[in-house]
């Protein structure tokens, strides 16, 4: 059984876009990220390599997308691709990857999960707006 209903996605979008979409997951273009109940969070590459953020809701809800065409639209071809992986991949692994990131960050001292938050910050604009309370 799929988790995304494919085809009032497909209604969602021009046809040209669903495909890409779809074309961009078998790429590999594609990390699931997070499944929390029926949301889904994914990190998509875009085709000039850009890195959009994807969350939707099962089976036929809504979404959002950080990309300009989704801003101008209101649906993209990264939604597609999300859909796509995700009725592809082993969900319960993908549900799973947030847990053992957890269990791994809960072994790491208070020191050093500092200093992984501070490096990540230097290296990461919208880290240190969230972490500075500005995002």
């Amino acid at each position: 059984m799929s988790f995304f209903d494919t085809e009032a996605w497909r209604e969602r979008m021009d046809e040209r876009w669903f495909d890409t979409g779809v074309a961009m997951a078998e790429a590999g273009a594609v990390d699931l990220v997070a499944i929390e109940d029926d949301k889904v969070t994914a990190h998509v590459t875009g085709s000039v390599g850009d890195l959009y953020v994807v969350q939707l809701w099962a089976p036929a809800g809504e979404g959002t997308c950080t990309c300009p065409g989704f801003e101008k639209f209101g649906a993209c071809k990264h939604q597609a691709a999300v859909v796509s992986a995700a009725n592809a991949a082993d969900l319960g692994k993908v549900k799973d990857r947030m847990a053992r990131l957890r269990d791994g960050l809960a072994l790491d001292s208070r020191e050093a999960l500092v200093e992984r938050l501070a490096e990540l910050a230097r290296l990461q604009p919208a880290v240190l707006a969230a972490l500075e309370g500005r995002a």
